[in-house]
């Protein structure tokens, strides 16, 4: 069985956890040895749930994973592997990401900027117009717009970052061919249009309860901040901004009016330390490398580094060097960046014609 087809049919046995997933990723190298392993050697990995084999092999015996790869091509639905050029850099280094991606639309690497939008379903018309606010500015800023395809906040940090010509990607809780909410079914074809819609479950899985918190780890591992907007205190917007925090990103919250039990939760974040917003300069101030090259501050005298430099490219780019190219990873050991900010910073450095990416996602210093 090849490498797809394996990544499918585990993902189509429904009874593997993202972190079951990915400690026999670790074990075995890949998914088809996954699959080509016995029962005993699949259930000696801890947290494997004592039911998984036995509904993998029914899965590749009734040709479960065959049907799946079929249907996700009549739906116009891609895969996207852990191994792929195209899977999201910063997702691949969150805790447990996904082995298999189903996207509907592009992925590429000026998502790499991306700032994710999230907050209540019941939103208010105050809360609905504040993340348009936000997800317009982003949008003219060429900044993708991440969120999670729901109700309210969501939904209008979706349409507004496409009204404004800009990116977005929708990651939700349901597979691609049953979305959830239905009432946004149709609009997933003008994210696809210029952005996408992406999932890790398979392409019938309806959007219940339990899937949204794994959901939520997607949306903050793909964004280098989440801005958090109307949210009660038993949210899922928390959970994400938690999810965020631990995976290095930036915090932030938008204030509301102190007796609206939807500021609950933001003002909760803001409390325990989540950056304060007003408008979409706050998160510019937070996240400098989103700043486009005109607006970046000066180098100071004193400095060997070319002007314009935010914090994080100011970080990156000495250690670069016109030969001997750089691994991420090797970026981040001598950095001490979060993968999202490397990243980010390594794409920005590419657009200011001041790094260049070589095969195999290493990268050299180009001088002015």
């Amino acid at each position: 069985m090849d490498e797809l087809a394996a990544k499918v049919a585990l993902c189509v046995a429904r009874k593997f956890t993202p972190a079951a997933l990915n400690a026999l990723y670790r074990r075995f190298g890949s998914a088809a040895a996954i699959v080509g392993s016995t029962p005993e050697q699949i259930l000696g990995v801890p947290g494997v749930n004592r039911e998984a084999p036995a509904a993998l092999a029914e899965v590749i015996r009734a040709g479960e994973h065959d049907r799946e790869i079929a249907k996700a091509a009549e739906h116009g639905v891609n895969f996207v592997q852990i191994e792929d050029a195209s899977y999201p850099e910063a997702l691949k280094r969150i805790t447990d990401p996904p082995l298999l991606l189903y996207v509907k639309g592009t992925l590429v690497r000026e998502d790499a900027l991306a700032v994710a939008i999230v907050g209540s379903r019941n939103a208010s018309v105050y809360g609905t117009s504040q993340a348009a606010r936000f997800a317009r500015d982003f949008g003219t800023r060429r900044i993708t717009v991440v969120s999670g395809l729901a109700r309210g906040i969501d939904t209008s940090a979706h349409r507004a970052a496409l009204e404004a010509g800009g990116r977005t990607l929708a990651v939700v809780g349901s597979g691609l061919a049953d979305i959830y909410p239905p009432e946004n079914a149709r609009f997933v074809d003008e994210i696809a249009s210029n952005g996408a819609a992406l999932s890790e479950f398979p392409l019938y899985t309806p959007g219940v309860a339990r899937n949204f918190p794994q959901r939520n780890r997607i949306i903050a591992g793909l964004a280098l901040g989440v801005l958090v907007i109307e949210a009660g205190l038993k949210s899922g917007s928390l959970i994400t901004a938690r999810l965020a925090a631990e995976q290095g990103r930036e915090v932030f919250a938008l204030p509301g009016k102190v007796d609206h039990e939807l500021s609950q939760g933001a003002h909760k974040l803001i409390k325990d330390g989540a950056a304060l917003v007003e408008g979409p300069e706050d998160v510019y101030a937070g996240l400098p490398m989103l700043k486009l090259p005109e607006e970046a501050a000066p180098a100071k005298p004193k400095s060997s580094l070319p002007a314009g430099l935010s914090p994080t490219e100011a970080q990156i780019w000495p250690r670069l060097k016109p030969s001997d190219p750089l691994g991420i990873d090797e970026i981040m050991d001598q950095t001490g960046l979060a993968p999202a900010q490397v990243t980010a910073g390594l794409l920005t450095l590419e657009m200011k014609r001041l790094a260049k990416a070589l095969p195999g996602k290493r990268y050299v210093r180009l001088d002015l």
